[in-house]
């Protein structure tokens, strides 16, 4: 069938464009406050085999003011980056142990396992509230290694995020702040139907975290956030009615036509979400 020309002044999406989009193996991206700490972070991976020529180094500049913060901040580093992987990671992180091809080796080796994994990290929980997953030194801990690893996870600590660049993940924009934001991650990544995991990739992190007023005041925005994200809802597209839950029986009930007419014509509904 002969289709009439496109209109000159568009252009087709190449499918596999994959080395056009991502010229850098990896973009390393960095909150800044300290320039000392930060060279010194640079350094660090540098020597371990993160040379210029395969990756670039970004930093949010907070050094006079935190005119960045992490939601924010890190959402415009990724947009701005050219990296195949993201690599979001603390001022105080130090490669002292694993190197590049260690790194390298991680990710293949969840590739081949989940292809469609999201984000990595060195340290993490699960949905059991008493499993944590750790690969990392810091001061309250050293050449800690907790839980068989790799293990797919629902929280990443931040000190170290490794985020896929071709699933353009993003962090959510109704939150601020500088904690949570390796939970808010791993949670869009699930959204979006992916997985996220914590890996056997051994560093120094220099500080071992601050529960600040900060941290409380951000864990119940959080929790709202995502109550929100979360909740029961009915919806009512153009052409359809839908329920959405996690509860399989809510949605098998709820979603049968003659429930729906129900508790549409009732106005029951609205105890539902």
């Amino acid at each position: 069938m002969q289709h009439p020309p496109i209109h000159p002044v568009a252009k087709p999406i190449v499918a596999n464009s994959s080395k056009r989009d991502f010229p850098k193996e990896f973009s390393i991206i960095t909150l800044v406050n300290d320039g000392t700490h930060y060279s010194e972070m640079v350094e660090s991976f540098i020597s371990s085999g993160f040379d210029t020529e395969t990756c670039e180094y970004i930093y949010l500049d907070n050094l006079k003011s935190n005119q960045w913060e992490a939601y924010n901040g890190l959402n415009f580093g990724i947009s701005n980056a050219s990296g195949k992987h993201h690599i979001l990671c603390h001022q105080d992180v130090r490669l002292d142990f694993d190197k590049i091809d260690v790194l390298r080796s991680r990710i293949n080796e969840i590739s081949k396992k989940d292809p469609n994994w999201g984000v990595l990290g060195n340290a993490g929980g699960s949905l059991n509230p008493n499993q944590t997953y750790l690969r990392i030194t810091d001061p309250t801990t050293s050449n800690a290694k907790v839980g068989r690893l790799p293990a797919k996870v629902m929280s990443l600590d931040e000190n170290f995020l490794l985020l896929k660049a071709s699933k353009r993940l993003a962090f959510s924009t109704d939150l601020l702040g500088f904690h949570f934001y390796g939970t808010d991650i791993c949670q869009q990544a699930m959204f979006r139907g992916m997985n996220s995991y914590v890996i056997d990739f051994h560093l120094r992190h220099l500080s071992s975290g601050n529960r600040n007023d900060d941290f409380w005041k951000l864990k119940k925005d959080f929790i709202e956030s995502y109550r929100k994200k979360l909740a029961d809802r009915f919806i009512r597209t153009t052409v359809s009615r839908l329920y959405l839950s996690e509860s399989k029986f809510k949605s098998q009930l709820f979603n049968k036509p003659f429930a729906m007419k129900f508790l549409r014509k009732t106005g029951l509904y609205k105890f539902f979400q």
